[in-house]
């Protein structure tokens, strides 16, 4: 079987035409990559508070599930308890968390707050919960 120098010719023409037209598709399909990418860049202010509200939420869920035990939750609960005036006690029914006042000299409970007194307490309690992380955090 002879092959030509016409035939080589071609190969390599289409062959470098092919080349070319690939090298033109990855460079615009890296450019188009480029520019669907959207990069968020979150300022140092953003991250701190995103870590803030992380680590409230996770002391606001330890405190309603099993009550204030570790440190930080217990200073938070009992500013909340020296601001309402009286000992209070955490419940979660129905998906509602509900406080309680316990009488301190009978360790009863005395009342349950309504859901809006509890849910101000409890916004009460997420404020000064980012407070007390916001000092501890390292700057």
């Amino acid at each position: 079987m002879n092959i030509t120098t016409y035939q080589i010719h071609n190969v390599l023409r289409a062959y470098g035409k092919q080349l070319s037209q690939s090298k033109r598709l990855q460079h615009k399909k890296g450019d188009a990559l480029l520019r669907r990418t959207d990069r968020i860049s979150l300022s140092v202010q953003a991250r701190r508070k995103a870590i803030i509200d992380r680590v409230t939420s996770d002391i606001i869920n330890r405190i309603i599930n099993d009550g204030p035990h570790y440190e930080m939750e217990q200073e938070a609960f009992g500013q909340l308890e020296d601001e309402y005036g009286g000992s209070l006690s955490v419940n979660n029914e129905d998906s509602e968390l509900v406080f309680k006042v316990i009488d301190k000299e009978k360790g009863e409970v005395t009342k349950t707050l309504s859901i809006e007194d509890s849910n101000f307490l409890k916004d009460r309690l997420e404020e000064i919960t980012k407070s007390k992380v916001d000092d501890q955090m390292i700057t």
